[in-house]
């Protein structure tokens, strides 16, 4: 796999994923390519698998003043997205695994930190796996989202 900055066609084919219920909470609806830019891409074989974030646009609005985001230094804020007929095969730890090397390889963080919806039991799994601990919770409308964070670099 590699990572490449995202590009126009890349974000396009991003805002077309649809995923199944009830992951069809992070469908973009052909919406907000312009806001993908600033992302990374990653591939595989050539193709498209994901996609990530880091700093701002990794976070939740709402988790601002419910205290979820308190600054620190080095911390990364981290936010993903799987192809979805990629998910729950089984891709996800080399895909996160992939995510993380490179961003310790490019930057010098104390901790990461990620935001992720309750429901979504396949990625908080995951992410307790790679050594990610509950740090925190807040509700935007009838979501309830947690905040984890691994401080063992």
């Amino acid at each position: 796999m590699e990572i490449r900055p995202m590009g126009i066609r890349e974000a396009e084919e991003i805002t077309g994923w649809a995923y199944p219920p009830p992951y069809d909470f992070y469908n973009l609806n052909g919406e907000g390519a312009e806001e993908l830019m600033g992302y990374e891409a990653v591939f595989k074989d050539g193709r498209l698998v994901g996609f990530f974030c880091t700093g701002a646009e990794a976070r939740v609005p709402a988790g601002y003043g419910a205290g979820a985001y308190p600054e620190g230094d080095g911390i990364i804020d981290i936010g993903l997205g799987m192809k979805p007929e990629r998910t729950g095969l089984g891709q996800g730890p080399e895909f996160f695994k992939l995510i993380l090397d490179h961003l310790r390889a490019t930057r010098s963080p104390s901790a990461f930190r990620l935001t992720v919806a309750d429901f979504n039991e396949r990625a908080i799994r995951l992410y307790r796996n790679a050594g990610f601990r509950e740090t925190g919770t807040f509700t935007r409308g009838d979501t309830r989202f947690l905040v984890l964070m691994k401080t063992e670099i």
